[in-house]
């Protein structure tokens, strides 16, 4: 349960001050009833309606996004790059999420985004070992031998010894990696540390999470129950 006035401006749609002044006006309605005070309670799933945008309420907010290379996994735009969700616009839940497994700048694919602080925990805990699966674009032709040191786990500049990995060898210069690991620009120092250099990195998966048909820039809801 929430009040009406505090999930508008958790939606950045409106102020707490403008939503009083909203309500009054009769511009807010919900399951098209128009509601005269902003301390409203809201209690999930209701029709919300805004001026003239139409927004069901969820408490919990699961989301996809295809993420493209150039934006960054922060929620604000920082060191001259644009954050992630300036790609989910039009997304009306955009301002409450926040990333659960971050991607490099330079990297696309699926970004996984909530508001729910158990699962972004979950979904991040080394504990977990969820996998994580990479398409990965190589500088260098990649040996058998290369491979198979990724699937016993490689010791990294810093000293870590990665836990075991899956690889699929796809071309001369392509692999498919799944790591249950998240450690700094893990991907591309596991390949530095047998010798080859990542040209191009892809997320294409989470979990049992995929990127299901999306496009760069294109974001969809999820169910996290099935």
């Amino acid at each position: 349960m929430i009040r009406l006035d505090k999930y508008l401006a958790n939606l950045g749609l409106v102020s707490r001050r403008e939503s009083a002044e909203a309500c009054k006006s009769g511009a807010i309605l919900v399951n098209g009833e128009v509601i005269k005070k902003s301390d409203f309670r809201l209690f999930g799933h209701e029709i919300l309606r805004v001026y003239d945008q139409e927004i069901e309420v969820l408490e919990k907010v699961y989301a996809i996004l295809y993420k493209s290379a150039g934006y960054i996994s922060s929620d604000e735009d920082e060191f001259g790059y644009l954050s992630y969700k300036k790609q989910m616009l039009d997304c009306p839940y955009v301002n409450l999420l926040h990333v659960a497994g971050r991607l490099d700048t330079d990297t696309e694919g699926l970004l996984l985004l909530s508001n729910d602080g158990q699962f972004i925990h979950q979904t991040i805990s080394p504990k977990r070992e969820k996998e994580k699966e990479y398409e990965v674009w190589l500088k260098s032709p990649i040996s058998p031998e290369e491979c198979e040191s990724l699937r016993q786990g490689v010791k990294l500049d810093d000293g870590y010894l990665t836990k075991p990995a899956k690889v699929e060898h796809i071309e001369e210069k392509k692999i498919l990696l799944t790591i249950t690991e998240g450690k700094y620009h893990q991907v591309k120092r596991m390949l530095q540390a047998v010798g080859n250099e990542v040209f191009y990195l892809k997320r294409l998966r989470i979990g049992a999470w995929t990127l299901d048909g999306l496009e760069k820039g294109e974001w969809k809801l999820i169910n996290i129950d099935g």
